[in-house]
C-alpha cells in the first residue's frame, strides 16, 4: 500500500474500516448539491454499493488528517468505458490514463486545499506508473470541481454520457497531460 504524507495529511488507499467516513463525505456532498439546486449527485448516487465496490477493487483513496478521513475519491488506471465515446471534442491523448471519480472533501474541510492535495497525489501515482494523463468528468454546475480542475490546468475536451437508472446523464470531460 502506498502511503504518502504531506504536512498534517496522510494519503493512502482506503480500507474497509474507512467506509463510514467515506460514505458520509459523499452523502454530505450530495445533500449540499441538492440543496443548491445542482445535479451532479443526489439521493440515488453515489450509493453504499459504489463505495464498497471502490474499496473492494482497491481503487478508493483517502486523505487523512489527525486520524480523521477528510477526503475520498476513486483513482483507477483501468480506463472508463464512457470515455471511449467522447462527444463534441477530442481527448488530448489516446494512451493510458488515470481516471478520478467520486472525489469529495469533508464538508467541514472545504476550501482547505485538500482537493488540490488529492489531485497532486494522483499526479504522483501517475508518474510512478509512467502514465501521462488524468481524465475526469463532472457536471456543468459542479462549481467547486470545475474551479479546481481549471486551477489545476485541466482542459475541457468534450462531453461524455452515462446511463443511470435508464436516464442519460451528460458530463463535461476534462484531461490534464502530465
Amino acid at each position: 500500500m502506498n502511503v504518502t504524507k504531506t504536512p498534517n495529511v496522510l494519503w493512502r488507499q482506503a480500507r474497509s474500516d474507512d467506509f463510514d467516513a467515506a460514505y458520509t463525505i459523499l452523502r454530505s456532498a450530495a445533500r449540499r448539491m441538492v440543496q443548491q439546486g445542482r445535479h451532479q449527485w443526489d439521493d440515488s448516487y453515489p450509493q453504499k454499493e459504489d463505495v464498497q465496490n471502490d474499496i473492494l477493487l482497491a481503487q478508493a483513496y483517502v486523505l487523512e488528517s489527525d486520524e480523521k478521513v477528510v477526503a475520498y475519491g476513486v483513482v483507477s488506471f483501468d480506463g472508463e468505458p464512457a470515455y471511449d465515446a467522447l462527444c463534441d471534442g477530442e481527448w488530448l491523448t489516446h494512451g493510458s490514463y488515470a481516471v478520478v471519480h467520486r472525489m469529495a472533501v469533508d464538508i467541514d474541510e472545504r476550501r482547505s486545499g485538500l482537493g488540490t492535495c488529492f489531485f497532486e497525489k494522483v499526479v504522483e501515482m501517475c508518474k510512478e506508473r509512467n502514465v501521462s494523463s488524468i481524465k475526469v468528468d463532472t457536471n456543468y454546475d459542479n462549481v467547486e470541481m470545475l474551479a479546481l480542475l481549471l486551477r489545476l490546468d485541466f482542459l475541457l475536451c468534450g462531453k461524455v454520457y452515462y446511463d443511470r437508472a435508464g436516464e442519460r446523464i451528460e458530463r463535461l470531460a476534462f484531461e490534464k497531460v502530465l
